[in-house]
């Protein structure tokens, strides 16, 4: 990689043999010429890795147009199994395909579970792949299933759907759910990455999850707009056992915290994400194109993004995406109804309109005044 890159910054190849000797006057004048003085090298380089991003050095990245694949998704896994199977001269049904698009990852893994289970059948004198040896591959080679493409549209209490990004930027609909009792204001967060490491070998940092102190950002914020959190205590949590670190979710676990203090429901067909700040801004967060991608997969119609990850492109999809700049906006799509709070004597809430939406559709917010 260091010789690629000295390549590309001279646009010159320089060459070395242990067979070229200058001082030899056999070899031709052309070939002493092309080792003394190099030969040029201004081409275009198209290259392919699965190394992550961060494994390459980075003088060499700043170089590059830098282009991403899609991972592929569970039908296209079950293709490559079906045909791996038909290869090898096995038979293997579509449903049993389908199994294994639902725990191969990737092409690779779909043919190695397809080789292992035609390994079995042949031990057994057959040539067709059932359920059974399958199940034996995946349960053996500690296969774990990939997440559910489909989400549940019930309108439901204290529960929302999140997005989140895993692996090489694939989407996913992550279910939030949040649940209330009375109590003294503590706040439990479970499901989540507690620690995580960064950095290489002997640089190593390590941070506590960043989505825990999106929680406590969540509480303090929802004090601040007068929900009643000092007298209850909230529990957040993650089913499913999503490693989940980073901020993204921050807005989705305050919806569902909201929802679990007033005891209003949720819109079950829409998802969101974003972070949320003290002062109730929603902002930025990455891998936002999947996450809609994951949306319109699980069957949703709706999603809500931070404002400045809003692209045109989301226009004329299946699913609606609406941007929002507070979470106050957030709570007036989540909730049929406006969330009911306790407010000091003298004041009192009023529905503002302050900016035209996306498709003009009207912004209100709601405003405290005395």
């Amino acid at each position: 990689m260091n010789k690629l890159l000295k390549v590309l910054e001279d646009r010159k190849v320089c060459f070395e043999s242990a067979y070229y000797n200058p001082d030899d006057t056999a070899v031709p004048r052309h070939i002493h010429d092309i080792f003394k003085r190099g030969m040029p090298a201004d081409f275009r380089l198209v290259g392919a890795t699965t190394r992550s991003p961060n494994e390459l050095p980075p003088a060499l990245r700043s170089r590059c147009m830098e282009i991403y694949f899609r991972a592929l998704e569970p039908e296209e896994v079950a293709v490559i199994a079906a045909g791996a199977a038909k290869r090898a001269g096995f038979e293997l049904s579509q449903e049993d395909a389908r199994f294994v698009g639902g725990y191969a990852s990737c092409g690779r893994d779909a043919v190695n579970i397809v080789q292992m289970a035609a390994g079995v059948a042949q031990m057994e004198d057959r040539h067709e792949i059932l359920r059974a040896d399958v199940e034996w591959v995946v349960d053996t080679g500690h296969y774990t299933p990939r997440p559910k493409q489909l989400a549940l549209k019930e309108d439901t209490i204290g529960s929302v759907h999140g997005l989140a990004v895993y692996g090489s930027h694939q989407g996913a609909v992550m279910d939030i759910e949040a649940v209330a009792i009375p109590g003294e204001g503590h706040v439990t967060v479970t499901g989540i990455v507690e620690e995580e490491e960064l950095g290489e070998h002997g640089h190593r940092l390590r941070r506590k999850s960043m989505a825990r102190g999106s929680a406590e950002n969540v509480v303090t914020l929802l004090r601040r707009m007068g929900y009643d959190v000092d007298g209850h205590d909230i529990h957040i949590n993650f089913p499913g056992g999503t490693p989940v670190d980073g901020p993204s979710a921050g807005v989705a676990m305050a919806v569902a915290a909201c929802s679990a203090l007033t005891g209003q429901p949720v819109d079950g067909a829409t998802a969101l994400t974003g972070e949320v700040s003290v002062r109730g801004d929603v902002r930025p967060v990455g891998g936002v194109p999947s996450k809609v991608e994951a949306a319109r997969r699980a069957g949703l119609r709706r999603v809500l993004v931070p404002r400045e990850n809003y692209m045109q492109r989301f226009v004329g999809d299946d699913v609606e995406v609406v941007p929002v700049d507070t979470l106050e906006e957030a709570l007036a799509l989540m909730f049929a109804k406006p969330a009911a709070r306790t407010l000091p004597a003298g004041e009192v809430e009023t529905d503002r309109l302050v900016a035209q939406g996306a498709e003009g559709r009207p912004v209100v917010r709601r405003i405290v005044e005395a």
